[in-house]
């Protein structure tokens, strides 16, 4: 039996970096909006507020590019207004060389080592994420997770809140193969057809 995990979790202070931007760059901030939103416009209408924040901040932190090349975590990193110490400066370099988003299948699920078994979707290439919350509500091969990644001190953790997760229906009742409304229901979500029986 393995022993429980017990470790404190690094924390790259991406709030600071965020509140550096809000409040001395906001014209910054206003051009990536626009630039987000334009992209992603459509899921305005069926995503909450607050998910669309963290998604847009997440992606303002890591993936917008200033004028200068440099995205903000760069920026701030290399300017450090809130003077910061070498370790956590470190951190925030650390997030930001290894950030990786992509889709990964849901292998073991390990709650006691609060461990996720990520498979990448595309190549197959296996990322072993640290996370309480999710290693404690997912069960193990239950799914497909969009997420990115950040690798610190050799240990991997999601950035963030999961972009989402998609559980898999369970089998029908063959035990083979999955029911189709299931599927849809899953997919589209707001579905609601009734059994053959009743139709």
């Amino acid at each position: 039996m393995q022993e429980r995990q017990s470790f404190e979790y690094p924390n790259p202070q991406m709030s600071l970096v965020l509140k550096h931007f809000y409040e001395e760059h906001p014209e910054v901030v206003d051009r990536a909006g626009q630039e987000f939103f334009a992209h992603v416009q459509a899921m305005q209408e069926r995503v909450e507020q607050k998910k669309i924040e963290a998604l847009f901040n997440e992606w303002f932190v890591y993936d917008f590019h200033l004028k200068t090349g440099k995205t903000p975590l760069e920026t701030y990193a290399y300017r450090n207004p809130d003077d910061l110490d070498e370790g956590e400066l470190d951190l925030l370099q650390q997030a930001g060389d290894s950030n990786y988003t992509s889709h990964f299948w849901v292998g073991k699920v390990d709650p006691g080592m609060h461990s996720l078994e990520l498979r990448e979707c595309s190549d197959g290439e296996i990322f072993e994420v640290l996370d309480v919350t999710a290693s404690q509500s997912v069960a193990s091969n239950a799914g497909i997770v969009a997420a990115r990644l950040i690798k610190l001190d050799d240990k991997w953790f999601f950035a963030s809140d999961p972009i989402y997760f998609m559980p898999f229906p369970p089998l029908s009742e063959s035990g083979k193969g999955q029911n189709f409304s299931d599927v849809v229901k899953l997919h589209y979500g707001m579905w609601n057809i009734p059994p053959a029986e009743e139709r």
